[in-house]
């Protein structure tokens, strides 16, 4: 068994109700809504007045804040003020506009990175972190499945895998995700990555996946989302919501990331190994260098 040293703590309230959004059922959507809207308020309300504000009940204040893991509304109002205070430190530089000249617009892009890999360093558990390195080292075949710009963390990270002498492929189109989805047993392993989790042609091929018993890994930033309801662990990301969301700017940059968060965990697990297959492909690839 690998050893990861650190212990697991629930991320900040803001980052934990964004990414269960669509798992609350209405009456908790309300609640959530409210409090993203309201955050500087919420923090000084008492679970009545919130309720009053909202339009529900008590109860349904304590079953939200439940949901999302926190054991009542008062820690939840504890980590509200705490996230607050820390987005307060933070200089956000905000959207990418028509007007930005090309430094304030290379001063953006590295905050929407910056503000993204870290709220995904906040949102991964160490548990889960443990259970997708094992299930990795322990699987006879590793696919990655994905389309669009995870597509292109999929392809990135077959090769990683490939350089340490790992049996892995990249699947990014939908018939070879069935066709090979189909045949898997219960030794391979799916990693599939989807920031909306939604992805209608994904889900159907994990569907088929999940009928041979191989595992999934889910990589998403949406933990309400059907392939989090497919898969055996789900590893979080935080993406930066933008008006060039089409070109995948900060998820691709968190799903790249938890790649090499499982890649580099494998690797040290193994070192020796590692380091031998590495330093093999290297060389052949430095023979192709002018």
């Amino acid at each position: 068994m690998i050893q990861i040293q650190g212990k697991d703590s629930l991320p900040n309230g803001i980052l934990r109700i964004k990414s269960q959004l669509t798992s609350l059922k209405p009456a908790e959507r309300r609640v959530a809504d409210y409090i993203l809207n309201n955050i500087n308020e919420v923090i000084h309300l008492s679970i009545t007045k919130m309720a009053e504000n909202v339009g529900v009940s008590e109860a349904t204040i304590v079953k939200f804040c439940q949901h999302i893991g926190y054991s009542g509304y008062q820690e939840l109002k504890i980590i509200l003020a705490q996230a607050g205070e820390k987005e307060h430190r933070e200089h956000i530089y905000g959207e990418i506009e028509a007007n930005d000249d090309i430094n304030i617009i290379i001063k953006k892009i590295f905050q929407i990175y910056s503000k993204s890999l870290n709220n995904t360093k906040e949102l991964l558990q160490n548990t889960d972190i443990k259970t997708g390195i094992e299930m990795i080292l322990k699987a006879r075949r590793l696919y990655f499945f994905g389309f669009g710009a995870s597509g292109i963390v999929a392809k990135d990270a077959d090769l990683k895998f490939k350089r340490i002498n790992y049996i892995s492929e990249a699947l990014i189109d939908n018939h070879k995700q069935k066709t090979i989805g189909a045949l898997l047993t219960k030794e391979d392993v799916v990693i599939a990555i989807s920031d909306s989790g939604r992805t209608k042609e994904l889900i159907e091929s994990l569907k088929i996946v999940k009928n041979t018993m191989a595992k999934i890994i889910a990589i998403t930033s949406n933990l309400g989302s059907p392939i989090t309801k497919l898969a055996d662990i789900t590893l979080l990301t935080s993406s930066q919501e933008t008006p060039f969301r089409g070109s995948a700017l900060a998820s691709r940059m968190a799903q790249l990331a938890v790649i090499d968060v499982l890649f580099l965990g494998v690797a040290t697990t193994e070192y020796d190994k590692t380091l031998e297959a590495l330093t093999k492909t290297r060389l052949v690839m430095q023979e192709s260098k002018l």
